[in-house]
């Protein structure tokens, strides 16, 4: 009787998971919310061991997360790095260069492959990624792209953090179909420049210590130079840099205390435990290091291209990691988690793996009006090439040793020492947009604003004057 009863036990054993295997197969994925923050640096966050109190409601909220302290973003700008955040591509591969380029139609981003149950929204704040500008709308079920504040006296074409956060929640509470998973991406342009929290903002912080501004300066003996502030980002009696560093710390508690409420909302109406959550940037940007003062684009600098990357969520062991990350990694994580099938061919990884590639590299680019800046980062060693927009043609190498020269102050040239950079000048001669510049725009480029395609109208160029795209 024993011995009968025991394989009986083990077949109804049997039959049990496997009905809960497959009942875990029917439910649905857990939500996803992916947020990202305009010009973002990570040492600006509690998360990352910033001294000043700038993200307290993230810093709480995300205290179990992952956070990974060697993130980059595959772009130097918004118009080129957000595409391949939300499609794993490096900027070649999905070859959006320019602002105001639509994104290729058989270019493929997180919503288009995730499982038809989910339902898709986006609220975003900078003119680039409308619509209008880059053809995402069409991507997700909901796309919310109404920018047209101004801010101070001078008309800036954004939208701030509270009535973006306030047209996000008003969707979540009325429109969001709680019986399907959700996939909720949210863009805030604070603290993108000009630095001019609202003034509804009372300012927290006031940097004007000799020893605060050195802190920031490349060059130790270099004094501050309103010069090297580009004109847009200039406001009416600052004239220096640690105001600025205030005022840009400000927009980011701002953002901080409006991304309190998004979340909250969520919270309110699922599960937030078994959500995936994902907070990034587009890209960093400059304090007072280097030749260009509160600004990006135009480098693979260290503060230019290196950006926060934080996950928290089912499956994802907190705590700090030290291996190298990119925004491409983002799309692959997102489909894993939610059950799609993952292209064969994007290069990024699940950052929910524990597991680390010790020889990984990871590649970043940046565009001026005639050259072109890569870059690749393989452990601490850091290879740069400048080339000639249009062309290709390497007009210079730069090779850094992060370990020996972190804030990038001595550019060598490369060398048999270094070794050759693995795989950037394969890519670079791969590239079908050489130097950086699609074909069908090289005779349609605006003169007066070399990074803007021609389909730009003059509303839309005032607009991205007035957030430094146009000189």
């Amino acid at each position: 009787m024993g011995s009968s009863a025991r394989p009986r036990a083990w077949l109804l054993a049997t039959a049990i998971a496997l009905l809960l295997a497959l009942d875990s197969c029917r439910r649905d994925p857990g939500d996803v919310l992916l947020i990202t923050v305009d010009a973002l640096r990570p040492d600006h966050l509690g998360l990352y061991g910033y001294h000043r109190p700038t993200s307290r409601n993230l810093d709480r909220r995300l205290a179990d997360a992952a956070v990974f302290l060697r993130a980059y973003s595959a772009a130097a700008q918004t118009a080129t790095g957000v595409p391949s955040l939300l499609s794993g591509r490096l900027p070649q591969e999905h070859g959006v260069r320019i602002i105001w380029q639509l994104l290729p139609e058989d270019t493929a981003l997180i919503p288009d492959l995730l499982p038809p149950r989910y339902q898709t929204a986006a609220f975003v704040s900078n003119m680039v990624l409308t619509n209008e500008a880059m053809g995402l709308g069409e991507r997700f079920d909901h796309y919310d792209d109404f920018v047209d504040e101004r801010e101070s006296e001078r008309v800036v074409f954004e939208r701030n953090a509270r009535r973006t956060i306030d047209a996000a929640v008003r969707w979540l509470e009325e429109e969001w179909d709680r019986s399907r998973p959700l996939f909720l991406w949210v863009h805030l342009i604070d603290p993108h420049g000009p630095y001019a929290p609202p003034a509804e903002w009372s300012p927290l912080f006031h940097l004007r210590s000799q020893e605060a501004l050195q802190q920031w300066l490349s060059e130790p003996d270099s004094p501050p130079e309103l010069a090297r502030v580009a004109a847009y980002m200039r406001l009416p009696g600052v004239t220096d840099g640690p105001a600025y560093v205030d005022r840009y710390d400000d927009e980011i508690a701002f953002a901080d205390h409006h991304l309190e409420r998004l979340l909250r909302a969520y919270s309110d109406l699922a599960d937030q435990d078994k959500a995936l959550i994902v907070l990034s940037a587009d890209h960093g940007e400059s304090m007072m290091e280097h030749d260009r003062w509160f600004s990006h684009g135009h480098h693979v600098y260290e503060e230019i291209v290196r950006v926060p990357l934080v996950v928290r969520g089912p499956g994802v062991r907190p705590g700090a990691r030290d291996h190298l990350v990119s925004t491409i990694d983002i799309a692959p994580t997102i489909f894993r988690f939610a059950g799609a099938t993952v292209p064969e061919d994007l290069r990024g990884i699940d950052l929910r793996d524990r597991r680390s590639a010790a020889d990984r590299s990871v590649f970043f680019e940046a565009s001026t009006a005639r050259s072109q800046w890569r870059g690749e980062l393989r452990g601490h060693r850091k290879w740069i090439v400048r080339l000639a927009k249009g062309s290709g043609k390497i007009e210079e190498t730069w090779f850094f040793d992060l370990a020996q020269d972190p804030r990038e102050l001595y550019p060598r040239p490369w060398s048999a020492a270094a070794g050759p950079p693995p795989l950037l000048l394969d890519l670079c001669s791969a590239d079908p947009a050489p130097g950086g510049l699609p074909e069908q725009y090289r005779a349609g480029m605006r003169l007066s604003a070399p990074k803007i395609a021609d389909r730009a109208d003059a509303r839309a160029l005032e607009a991205l004057r007035s957030l430094g795209y146009v000189d």
